[in-house]
């Protein structure tokens, strides 16, 4: 399995050399004799470009020789391996943990210690079909990890006077008329700490999965916001609505709408450049995105046809650089406050804690960040997820350290590795042995494997039954193709290809198999997520996910 390790040591200018593609494995002495031959070799040239710009540096008051520019190189190269070395245990443990689940996706992990990016390890392939293999320059989708970078974002606006914590829903959207509540009552904290006890799922599964909006479409959500049947004001209550709608107010309120706030917000400061919620322009110019893939299509080894576009992306979710993410961490750290990007106003109020006792892998809530417990270490975290992607982002301010992994692939086996690699990070960042917790961890992987394997069979045995049922009649096809509409979550429409039918519904798409009755039907909108579609006996009338659709044509 390919492996790619960039290994930083605190000579940071050279450290890029330290790249390479390797097999599961470190430098050994052959590697370092190759190293000292070409340094040899190309002595010449490795001392003219030194030579010139330690003349400019120093403004013509200092050359060194060719023999000490020589030695510097190979104490540098030799000074990475060492550093290197720190970490191998680790970077084993997940070339061992994928290849147990036959995980041919890419993983990318970043750790940092003492306030700076130390070290990489990237694994797997971007691309399994065209065997491309992940790499320090591979763009990851984020999900909703990009929670921390709104919530930075919003403090930031709040700096600048823009808006304020305690701005309220009416405030937020003056010439709104709310329909089913008082948007007195709702206030930047509440929206962004998940307590605002609100719900609008036709916008988050909108925003989420079928991109089904424009602006009106937009306002039309904020002005139909209700409350939660269940989940009362002042309640935790996790969900991606109050994050929208925050990118909704950017949108009405800062130029270039809310892509453009976080980058000028968080993502420039920050020297993230290689980060973007502008994906469609990020995939014009060719950036190095993973394909997404999950054990639940296909058996893991095929792309999945779902791609987020900058219309999905109003779930609040960027891409970007695993380095870039950790860049950002550097800029929490208070071992970095007096050179951060940001105020430390702004950093101490984004690790507030705002909602405590939650019963859950977290015990706390802020400004985007779960507080929890990690290899006993406090940290403020956040994970995320999609088809397609699975991440998990952290850091601890007490002992200046984060951890950033990610993968291009959604599911158990990404979700498990999360946790269990930041665990295992965490432990040797704080120079704790790891062989025990490295076994046991292997040995549960060992178990997830087949668990897996299980869930891969059963899924295939439910396509293979849905593939045998009895074929959709040629009257009911003609019937029930047509161009459907429902005014919160859009249009959708059913055609005939191939003598199937399939359903298009935004950017979700399946093919449509009969169910136990002639009016009842099947789709697979995501991976392993099965839908029941009912239509009525004229098929004028199609109900998906509780909502009713009519045939406009």
């Amino acid at each position: 399995m390919p492996v790619m390790l960039a290994n930083l040591s605190r000579l940071r200018p050279l450290s890029f050399l330290m790249s390479f593609n390797l097999t599961p494995r470190f430098l050994e002495i052959s590697d370092l004799t190759f190293i000292m031959l070409c340094v040899i070799a190309y002595s010449d040239i490795v001392y003219t470009i030194t030579h010139n710009a330690a003349l400019i540096y120093s403004e013509g008051n200092y050359m060194p020789s060719k023999t000490f520019v020589c030695f510097v190189y190979l104490l540098c190269f030799i000074s990475s391996v060492s550093v290197a070395s720190e970490y191998t245990p680790l970077d084993n443990f997940i070339v061992k943990a994928k290849s147990l689940t036959k995980s041919a996706s890419g993983t990318s992990v970043v750790l940092i210690k003492d306030g700076q990016i130390t070290h990489e390890v990237h694994v797997g392939m971007a691309n399994v079909e065209k065997q491309i293999p992940v790499d320090t320059n591979s763009v990851y989708y984020f999900a909703s990890t990009t929670k921390a970078i709104m919530g930075l974002a919003t403090l930031q606006a709040e700096k600048e006077g823009l808006l304020s914590k305690d701005s309220t829903l009416r405030q937020l959207f003056p010439n709104v008329k709310f329909s089913f509540i008082n948007p007195d009552n709702y206030s930047v904290r509440d929206l962004l700490s998940h307590r605002s006890g609100l719900t609008n799922d036709a916008m988050t599964w909108t925003f989420s999965y079928t991109g089904n909006h424009d602006k009106k479409q937009r306002l039309h959500f904020v002005s139909s916001l209700k409350p939660h049947p269940k989940i009362k004001k002042g309640e935790f209550g996790y969900t991606n609505l109050g994050y929208n709608l925050l990118a909704i107010w950017f949108d009405e309120n800062y130029e270039g709408g809310w892509p453009n706030a976080i980058k000028e917000l968080v993502l420039s400061p920050a020297g993230m450049k290689n980060s973007t919620a502008d994906v469609d322009q990020a995939r014009l110019q060719n950036w190095p995105i993973p394909s997404p893939y999950s054990y639940k299509f296909r058996s893991g080894q095929s792309e999945i046809y779902m791609n987020k576009n900058n219309a999905t992306l109003y779930s609040v979710g960027i891409f970007a650089r695993p380095n870039d993410w950790g860049k950002l961490i550097t800029h929490l750290l208070p071992i970095n406050a007096e050179r951060s990007a940001f105020p430390k106003s702004v950093v101490r109020a984004s690790q507030q804690l705002l909602v405590s006792d939650i019963d859950s892998y977290f015990s706390g809530y802020g400004w985007g960040w779960m507080h929890s417990k990690v290899a006993g270490e406090s940290v403020l975290m956040h994970t995320g997820g999609f088809d397609g992607a699975s991440v998990q982002v952290s850091y601890a301010p007490e002992k200046n350290l984060g951890v950033v992994v990610v993968h291009n692939e959604s599911g158990l086996i990404a979700n498990e590795l999360n946790g269990r690699i930041t665990e295992i990070a965490y432990k040797m960042l704080t120079n704790q042995d790891v062989s025990k917790l490295i076994e046991f961890h292997q040995e549960e992987m060992t178990d997830l494997a087949v668990y897996v394997e299980k869930a891969k069979a059963e899924l295939a045995a439910k396509r293979e039954d849905l593939s045998k049922r009895r074929s959709i009649s040629p009257s009911l096809k003609s019937l029930l193709e047509g161009v459907y509409e429902n005014t919160e979550v859009g249009r959708l429409t059913i055609k005939q290809r191939d003598s199937d039918l399939h359903l298009a519904w935004g950017d979700l798409q399946s093919k449509v198999y009969s169910g136990q009755a002639d009016n009842e039907f099947i789709v697979e909108l995501r991976p392993g997520k099965f839908y029941e579609l009912t239509a009525d006996k004229s098929m004028s009338v199609i109900e998906l996910k509780d909502w009713q659709f009519q045939k406009v044509r």
